[in-house]
């Protein structure tokens, strides 16, 4: 048995339940995960308030995490039993102690970096990585402006930015918040 996050009904914070399941065997293409730090990401309060309604109902919540590999489906060819791993972008059901995960969402962690700082971290820099390099190749010397540089997706882009040679002007909500996002050279 393990433990999750599960809900039947969509509303606020007080329908969501912890509760025991039996995690199933990974399918073919999928590995199981067992979770040490779980991604809280905003757009999981709108599928939580049926904005974004799941599925189906019960539904699991989360998409995002970081763990070890405990099983593998018999197609997976890059990830192996005892990967520290972070991901992505799965099917609902990450804020559990277990988690299967399709091999394409998965990545493997280096030992440098927790798996606190990979479950907060993944998304947003993949979100970035979208933006400056996929969406609009930025490039040294080039000046562009950002919204909400102070958030997460916004720090992350702030310090790309900057090594990327490029400037990024940011708006923030606030003054405490432009000093938090401040990329100016030290």
């Amino acid at each position: 048995m393990a433990k999750h996050i599960e809900f039947s009904a969509t509303g606020g914070p007080e329908i969501l339940k912890y509760c025991e399941f039996t995690p199933v065997d990974p399918a073919d293409n999928e590995v199981q995960v067992e979770n040490r730090a779980i991604g809280i990401n905003y757009i999981d309060t709108y599928i939580r308030s049926g904005l974004y309604p799941p599925a189906q109902l019960p539904s699991g919540l989360g998409t995002e995490a970081a763990g070890v590999v405990t099983k593998v489906g018999s197609t997976v060819t890059t990830l192996k039993i005892g990967d520290r791993v972070v991901y992505a972008q799965s099917t609902l059901g990450a804020y559990s102690e277990v988690h299967n995960v399709a091999e394409n969402k998965v990545t493997v962690l280096p030992d440098t970096i927790s798996f606190e700082q990979a479950a907060a971290s993944f998304l947003k820099g993949l979100t970035v990585y979208y933006l400056l390099r996929r969406t609009h190749q930025i490039q040294p010397g080039e000046i562009f402006l950002f919204h909400a540089a102070a958030g997460g997706i916004g720090l992350i882009a702030c310090q790309w930015a900057k090594t990327l040679g490029a400037k990024l002007i940011g708006t923030a909500g606030s003054d405490e918040k432009a000093q938090l996002g401040d990329c100016s050279p030290p």
